[in-house]
């Protein structure tokens, strides 16, 4: 889980710092992340920076299977549903440092 939520850490950072709002959704946000699991990534951006945010989370995670759920794919009700879960940085940072 270390490795996951350091890699997500970093993602979240540099999507931050090209404008784009992310959150981790799914087993890392839950604490139920096991060995075989993948980092989902919800991410709050328009269809045309949708390139830029997958190549953003491929350069971060690196060899780290992860999904991307931009939220543009997603009705008002899912997406609440999502965010019920949802963990930004500060909460990856937590696991990150737990871990150690």
């Amino acid at each position: 889980m270390a490795l996951a939520s350091t890699r997500a850490l970093a993602a979240l950072k540099s999507l931050e710092k090209a404008g784009l709002s992310a959150w981790i959704v799914g087993s890392l946000a839950r604490g139920t992340f096991a060995v075989h699991s993948d980092v989902d990534f919800l991410v709050d951006c328009s269809p045309e920076a949708e390139d830029v945010a997958f190549r953003i989370l491929e350069s971060e995670m690196r060899d780290f299977p992860f999904h991307f759920i931009p939220s543009s794919d997603l009705d008002e009700m899912k997406k609440t549903s999502m965010m019920k879960e949802a963990v930004g940085a500060s909460s990856i940072r937590a696991y990150a440092c737990q871990a150690d």
